[in-house]
């Protein structure tokens, strides 16, 4: 459970910032670009947060989350092994009252107790540790992949004839509020870009340390 909790809310943190950026960034290109040609070109849109999508994503991005994950494997078993025990100890106490004719051994339970505490407070702490490294290494991995894929959607639109696009994986999303209203699916270019990224990309190789 703390394996799959662990990596499934750190990797929504990833998406969320992976597309908020490029949100800002596509505005920022886009109307710029707009602004010196006005009336020229066309206007995309893309679902930044399938670049992610295992089966028809961005390799070199899928490939940094699977080298994430593989990383964070043994700093996720330690913490897996450590709430089994306090599982077990909570276990122990439950049975060791479950029978009112038999005399609960108060220093028995006592330490077991206290020691049940003391892992909480370990798990707790390297719990907090494993999400900074993972955030640390998250960081360390996709940055340059973002700063790729950026450059390579600002030829993309050059190429297209896209004056604007636009990311639209925050709408829906209550934090964000967004003032598109509507898209047109003609208009998504998702697929092709991804399509086109991948063809172009010649290193599908991540970082290590």
């Amino acid at each position: 459970a703390i394996l799959r909790s662990f990596t499934t809310e750190m990797k929504k943190i990833s998406l969320f910032a992976f597309s908020f950026m490029f949100a800002a960034l596509f505005a920022v290109s886009g109307f710029s670009q707009g602004a010196a040609q006005p009336g020229a070109g066309k206007i995309g849109w893309i679902e930044s947060a399938a670049f992610g999508d295992e089966k028809a994503g961005i390799t070199r991005y899928i490939n940094a989350l699977k080298a994430l994950d593989q990383e964070m494997k043994p700093r996720a078993a330690e913490l897996q092994a450590m709430q089994t025990k306090i599982r077990t100890i909570s276990a122990d106490l439950e049975k060791m009252q479950s029978n009112p004719a038999v005399p609960v051994d108060q220093k028995a339970a006592a330490a077991k107790q206290y020691d049940g505490q003391r892992l909480q407070s370990e798990l707790e702490f390297k719990q907090k540790e494993a999400q900074a490294a993972y955030a640390w290494r998250r960081e360390e991995l996709l940055a340059p992949i973002s700063g790729a894929i950026f450059q390579s959607l600002q030829e993309y639109a050059k190429t297209k004839g896209y004056t604007v696009v636009l990311d639209i994986s925050t709408i829906g999303n209550a934090d964000q509020p967004s003032p598109i209203l509507v898209l047109d699916p003609s208009a998504n270019i998702t697929r092709d870009f991804i399509t086109y990224y991948n063809g172009r990309a010649t290193a599908t190789n991540t970082p290590t340390r």
